[in-house]
C-alpha cells in the first residue's frame, strides 16, 4: 500500500471513530432514580424512576374503565381532579390519597376514581431494570357547568 492509501485509510478511520463517539454523546441518558420515604405506607417509594409506571393497556383502557363506572353527580363542578397511589412492583395500587377534589370535601369525583382505578392492571416502573414501587398522580378534568 503506497503512502497516499494509508493517509486515506487513516483520515476514514479517525472520521468515523469521531462520528462514533459523538453518536454516543448525544444518546439520552436514563433518567436517575429518585425517592423518597413514603409516610403513609412507611417504606421508600420512587417518584422518578428509569421506566415509568403505564396502564396495561394504555390510556385508552384507563379511559374506557372510567367512562364505564363514573357516576356523575348533579351540580355544577368545574376544575381538576387530583390522586396520587403507590403503584407496587406486582402492578397493584397501594397508599390512595387524594390531592384535590372540584366537589371540596364532599369528594364526590376523588373517592369514585381511585375505586375505579383499582380495577386498572399496572405495568411498574424500572429502575436499573427492577421492578421499583413508585407513586403515581391521575389527573382528570371535570366540567359540568351548565
Amino acid at each position: 500500500m503506497n503512502r497516499i492509501h494509508k493517509s486515506i485509510l487513516f483520515l476514514l478511520v479517525f472520521c468515523f471513530s469521531f462520528i462514533g463517539f459523538s453518536c454516543q454523546q448525544r444518546q439520552p441518558k436514563a433518567f436517575k432514580c429518585v425517592g423518597f420515604q413514603d409516610t403513609l405506607l412507611h417504606k421508600f417509594v420512587y417518584k422518578t424512576t428509569d421506566v415509568s409506571p403505564k396502564p396495561i393497556g394504555g390510556n385508552e383502557a384507563v379511559s374506557n374503565v372510567i367512562n364505564k363506572y363514573f357516576k356523575y353527580p348533579e351540580g355544577d363542578y368545574q376544575g381538576k381532579v387530583l390522586v396520587a397511589f403507590v403503584i407496587e412492583t406486582n402492578g397493584k395500587i397501594d397508599g390512595k390519597r387524594i390531592i384535590y377534589d372540584p366537589s371540596g370535601n364532599d369528594r364526590l369525583f376523588s373517592k369514585q376514581l381511585l375505586t375505579i382505578l383499582d380495577e386498572v392492571k399496572w405495568q411498574p416502573g424500572l429502575c436499573n431494570g427492577e421492578k421499583v414501587p413508585c407513586l403515581y398522580i391521575f389527573p382528570m378534568n371535570v366540567d359540568l357547568v351548565e
